[in-house]
């Protein structure tokens, strides 16, 4: 939700203005969940056929766009057409499952959603909280939706102890107000369930005068709800604004969540308001298993068309101040075109190369994209391009099953062995 202070009346005649970023966050969100539900429930021979899904801030459902002059879905609408749309894609003989939760602490915006938005979306048959089938071309979705009035905070317990009797895959988009909405312990609890994602709005345009100094009380909460006191290491306010204070900042963050959180991996994508060079917020993705951090990244490279920018080469493993950054005059800021793609592969080269020369015994796929997928933008497809384009060059070997693949384009399986060809081995002896 995340528009500032954004409300509903209970029968949708006021409903509120949508900013350009909270529409780029709605199509990111639609292009994941699509790409999500086709990934795990469409693509492998036995898929997953259980999701929950949980909107923590859902709001009522419907905003208005004031650029086209016309109403424009939230997130809780978006949810829902995004799996259905992931489903159809998939045309598998076998059911779909699927729950939604959504939460919100004021009753009106429940209100709004069920009796306006969702039935102006023509979702009007889901607001009962019966389970509906949506027909296929062979099998069939059945959805859910629970609404649950309350703060996510005092909620969570309740939602894991549900999602834990379904099993299942997990994902929760929170898109609070501000971060004392969401504490580090419920990002903790929630990737305790393991098959679990997060996609949450880390409002680190306000986190700033925190951090600082400046403001004791708050400063204080702060590191007690999002338990950073060893994070954030700034010396003045005026570190922020330098280039290298902006990817220390992202980088602290990405430890935090990595640290704190306890997930696997993370990913951020950097929303910086048009004409604008200061970071509104970072959209989170935190994820247990290396095909979501996949799938998340492709999905930002099919919206590329949106006014990204991105930081190279600076996630935060490590203990590196800002000053590290700016004295290094490393090449950081990177927007995200259709041509963008040469680029990227150049920089695979930094990250996959070295790594691939090093192993004089090999490199199991897996192993690779599990060590690198979080230091940079490239899609799993980029991977294969780049891993092809050595092996064209006679730099690799692909082998699979004890046997060298001989196609002319490989594309990549988790357990292929990346191996330097014999006359590579020879030469870096």
């Amino acid at each position: 939700m995340s528009e500032s202070q954004a409300t509903w009346s209970a029968d949708g005649s006021n409903i509120p203005d949508i900013n350009p970023h909270t529409k780029a966050k709605h199509q990111i969100l639609d292009t994941y969940l699509e790409n999500l539900i086709y990934t795990l429930y469409g693509k492998g021979r036995y898929g997953e056929t259980t999701f929950t899904f949980v909107d923590g801030f859902c709001g009522g459902g419907m905003y208005y766009d004031q650029d086209n002059k016309r109403e424009w879905e939230g997130s809780p609408i978006r949810l829902i057409e995004a799996i259905r749309a992931g489903y159809k894609k998939s045309k598998r003989q076998y059911d779909l499952n699927v729950k939604f939760i959504f939460i919100d602490n004021k009753r009106e915006h429940l209100a709004c959603l069920k009796n306006y938005s969702m039935p102006k979306a023509g979702l009007g048959e889901l607001v009962n909280g019966q389970p509906h089938e949506f027909k296929g071309e062979v099998g069939k979705l059945v959805e859910e939706c629970e609404f649950i009035y309350g703060e996510f905070e005092n909620l969570v317990n309740e939602v894991i102890f549900k999602i834990d009797i379904r099993k299942g895959h997990s994902f929760f988009f929170l898109d609070p107000f501000g971060w004392t909405d969401v504490s580090m312990q419920s990002i903790r609890k929630i990737n305790d369930l393991k098959r679990t994602e997060i996609l949450y709005t880390y409002m680190i345009d306000f986190i700033k005068r925190f951090v600082i100094g400046k403001y004791g009380k708050e400063k204080d909460t702060f590191n007690r709800i999002l338990e950073a006191e060893e994070y954030y290491k700034f010396n003045n306010f005026n570190s922020f604004e330098t280039t290298g204070g902006k990817c220390y900042l992202r980088n602290e963050s990405m430890r935090l969540f990595r640290d704190k959180g306890k997930a696997k991996y993370v990913f951020t994508f950097s929303m910086i308001p048009r004409g604008n060079v200061s970071v509104l917020y970072y959209l989170m993705h935190l994820s247990q298993k290396l095909t979501a951090l996949e799938v998340i990244k492709e999905s930002f490279w099919q919206k590329n068309n949106l006014d990204y920018q991105y930081y190279f080469e600076l996630y935060g493993h490590g203990f590196k101040t800002a000053d590290f950054y700016e004295e290094n005059q490393l090449e950081l800021k990177f927007d995200i075109t259709k041509n963008s793609e040469e680029f990227c592969l150049e920089k695979l080269d930094t990250h996959l190369g070295n790594i691939i020369r090093n192993n004089q015994d090999g490199i199991i796929f897996h192993d690779l994209c599990h060590q690198t997928m979080e230091r940079n933008p490239a899609s799993k497809e980029h991977y294969t391009t780049y891993i092809n384009l050595l092996r064209n060059e006679k730099e690799i070997e692909i082998w699979r099953k004890g046997e060298i693949v001989k196609e002319r384009k490989v594309d990549l399986r988790k357990s292929d062995i990346i191996k330097l060809t014999k006359y590579k081995q020879l030469s870096i002896f």
